[in-house]
């Protein structure tokens, strides 16, 4: 198999490989060279970098200290506290604001004159004064606020691109700052307001020999500028797109570091160096053996030729027997390293054949996930619901329990990659999901009967929390009634029974019947209604189907006023 192009001839080609091995000496003698010097810069720049760093966040990790010390003196005054919680009376109040808590305030600030201190009060009696006494409320609507004082932190630091967009007179100084939000307790656990410091940045990023264009603000993150050069928004983007703590970019040394409990990152840059000189040297000492070797390889070149139509025509014989063949290889030659590699090329092809094979498993475990998700926002818009027809009925706070119970939930959902999980794990989340239920239908109880060696046993993941929540809600007619439900395994030979039982009010046997029937008609995902009465079982039924086959199908049995239960089968494994 020749080719009459002499540049694509084996014959240039081979020269063009041997010239390549003849230099392979010189070439790694050169790398190895280049390689030390290359390594030994980018060492010591990046020791560079490494210190600066280093000096950064050792001062935010003393600035950060100083002002957790001064919030904690300012909770320690007993007369700001008080003054704080208790409704202010010009007549009763005025005397100790003045000489007390006037100058208490006075003596912190000034013990700390490098921070803005605003003291914003939950208490709306007490008037604003001093540039430090604002109202809450005055800023409470502003998102960055408002998330803070919604979530369980208790201190947090900000910066200025948190703020950005906002324009509100009342709220403290954020350009060019870092700002630290502490909210603030009486002894008996009773919120007081938010205690503010809004620092300069300056303090934080500060280090020896910095220049004013040394450090640049984007976003949430500081680049501090060692290299000399000015840098454009495009290598400015693309030094925030990596967050490895050292990595080489665009002629650039980078080092990443995110400080914690910190808004920012600090992103460290010093220029690598040119050796585009000793390159030049590198390629003209390459060109002169380069006509050497010409010279030495000619003879050998017609002989190569030969061995390696050879080679080729063994190839042939090998696609034609289906790869079932490899070609013979003897000798440590050239001609012998293309022959491993075409044999390596056979054997993928030969994988490729059998992997296509494999295609249709690989479409079912597709369509188990599918099936998977489409339970989680049927369950999560449900849940959503309950919380608020009660918080909006009550106004009480009592529902963070069901909160948690819902995170609970809904980190199980997004913990794992695992599709099938032990019977004892889906019975913790069948009691997170009564907790929610009982806000609603207080009178709901529920037992479990499962002996603790089949605990252990693989389900699908969500396979009781769909048929529990089939059960409350068309078992429950009256939230005055009370509902039990009863979950049960029974090992039988060499299966698992499980039967999900309800005291609700039934099915009837012209539903019954239907439902029995969709059940066992089939379980492809496109047959699933949504109609709100079946999506729940069809998907859990056709995930028992897809894993454990047709015996493992839901099946559903009722007594109307009296009885329903919904039982499945999965093979027992030692």
């Amino acid at each position: 198999m020749k080719t009459h192009s002499f540049w694509d001839s084996i014959y240039t080609k081979f020269l063009l490989q041997l010239l390549i091995l003849a230099f392979i000496p010189i070439i790694l003698i050169i790398s190895i060279f280049f390689y030390m010097n290359q390594q030994n810069h980018v060492h010591t720049k990046y020791e560079l970098n490494n210190r600066v760093t280093n000096s950064i966040i050792a001062n935010i990790h003393n600035n950060q200290e100083f002002t957790t010390r001064t919030t904690q003196s300012l909770l320690s005054s007993n007369e700001l506290i008080s003054f704080l919680n208790n409704s202010y009376s010009m007549d009763k109040d005025y005397k100790n604001y003045i000489s007390s808590i006037q100058n208490y305030l006075q003596a912190t600030i000034n013990a700390d004159p490098r921070s803005d201190i605003y003291i914003y009060m939950d208490n709306p009696t007490i008037p604003m004064s001093m540039d430090v006494f604002y109202h809450l409320s005055d800023i409470s609507q502003e998102e960055p606020v408002t998330e803070f004082l919604n979530s369980n932190q208790v201190e947090g630091w900000f910066c200025e691109s948190d703020f950005s967009g906002i324009s509100n007179p009342y709220l403290f100084s954020t350009e060019k700052c870092f700002v630290y939000l502490r909210k603030a307790y009486d002894f008996r656990k009773n919120f007081l307001g938010l205690i503010v410091f809004s620092i300069p940045e300056k303090y934080f990023l500060s280090f020896e020999n910095e220049s004013s264009e040394t450090v640049i603000s984007t976003g949430n993150n500081r680049i501090v500028n060692l290299s000399g050069d000015t840098l454009g928004e495009d290598i400015l983007s693309f030094l925030q797109s990596s967050n490895e703590p050292q990595s080489q970019m665009n002629g650039y040394l980078v080092t990443f570091n995110h400080p914690d409990d910190f808004p920012v990152s600090i992103i460290t840059v010093t220029k690598n160096s040119n050796y585009g000189q000793f390159l030049g040297i590198f390629l003209l000492v390459l060109g002169l053996f380069a006509i050497l070797s010409i010279l030495l390889c000619l003879r050998s070149l017609q002989q190569l030729d030969r061995q390696m139509n050879q080679c080729l025509t063994a190839m042939d014989t090998s696609i034609s027997n289906n790869y079932k063949t490899r070609i013979p290889v003897s000798g440590n030659n050239e001609i012998s390293h293309i022959c491993r590699r075409i044999n390596l090329l056979l054997t993928q092809a030969a994988e490729l054949s059998r992997q296509n094979i494999l295609k249709e498993t690989s479409n079912k475990e597709s369509r188990l996930i599918a099936l998977q998700h489409q339970i989680n926002p049927h369950f999560i818009y449900n849940t959503m619901e309950v919380f608020s027809s009660k918080m909006k009925l009550y106004g009480h706070y009592d529902e963070s329990d069901c909160l948690v119970a819902f995170a609970n939930i809904f980190r199980y959902n997004i913990s794992t990659n695992d599709a099938l999980v032990e019977v004892c794990v889906e019975l913790e989340q069948l009691h997170n999901y009564l907790r929610i239920q009982k806000l609603r239908y207080p009178l709901i109880s529920f037992e479990s009967d499962v002996r603790k060696e089949l605990m252990t046993a693989l389900i699908p993941k969500f396979t009781l929390q769909p048929i529990m929540e089939n059960a409350i809600s068309h078992g429950i007619t009256d939230s005055s009634r009370g509902l039990s439900i009863c979950f049960s395994a029974i090992k039988k030979e060499n299966r698992i029974l499980f039967r999900m039982t309800d005291n609700g009010a039934g099915i009837s046997p012209e539903k019954l019947k239907e439902l029995n029937h969709r059940l066992h008609v089939g379980s492809d995902a496109s047959g699933i209604t949504s109609d709100g009465h079946s999506v729940g079982l069809r998907n859990v039924n056709a995930r028992l189907e897809l894993y454990f086959g047709k015996k493992s199908c839901l099946s559903l049995a009722s007594v109307p006023g009296k009885e329903t239960s919904v039982s499945f089968e999965i093979p027992f494994a030692c």
